[in-house]
């Protein structure tokens, strides 16, 4: 069926459609449509198999997904809240917190803040002063340099002062 010269056209041959040519298009044989101009839904839309932008940019206010996968760089300019703030990075200044405040790290100075027990399986290295604000408990050897005890220290086992001297 051909109107008002071509710009409505149904290939009767694949059951085909093209309106003005290219600027809307059906593929008789498997349904693939093409739009050469801004597709605009007022509804809701049901995708029921992959969605792939090929350029230009992507806005969505909202996006509820199961397992996606990016394979390239995913840009946010807002926060982003995983499973209502267990996990979230706040975009203004960097800071990163985990549930809140259970795992925190200030965006500005990198200071953390670990709200449980802070679990170690191999060595620590400190670069500055180490401040326990709490008891403290060792459960092997400790060795450290010059050191000033500024209150009582408790030895509950045996103590060696200069080794062999």
């Amino acid at each position: 069926v051909t109107v008002n010269t071509n710009k409505f056209k149904v290939t009767a041959n694949d059951g085909s459609l093209a309106i003005a040519t290219d600027k809307f298009t059906v593929a008789g044989g498997s349904g693939n449509t093409v739009i050469a101009g801004t597709l605009g839904v007022t509804g809701a839309a049901t995708l029921s198999s992959t969605l792939t932008v090929t350029s230009g940019t992507t806005t969505l206010s909202t996006l509820s997904a199961g397992a996606t996968t990016v394979s390239s760089t995913l840009g946010v300019t807002g926060d982003v809240t995983v499973n209502t703030n267990k996990f979230k990075v706040t975009a203004n200044d960097g800071s990163l917190a985990i549930a809140t405040d259970k795992f925190t790290v200030a965006g500005g100075s990198g200071n953390t803040v670990i709200a449980g027990t802070l679990g170690v399986t191999g060595a620590a290295t400190l670069s500055s002063t180490l401040a326990v604000t709490s008891g403290t408990t060792t459960l092997s050897t400790l060795s450290a340099g010059a050191t000033t005890v500024s209150s009582t220290l408790g030895v509950t086992g045996d103590v060696t002062v200069n080794t062999n001297k």
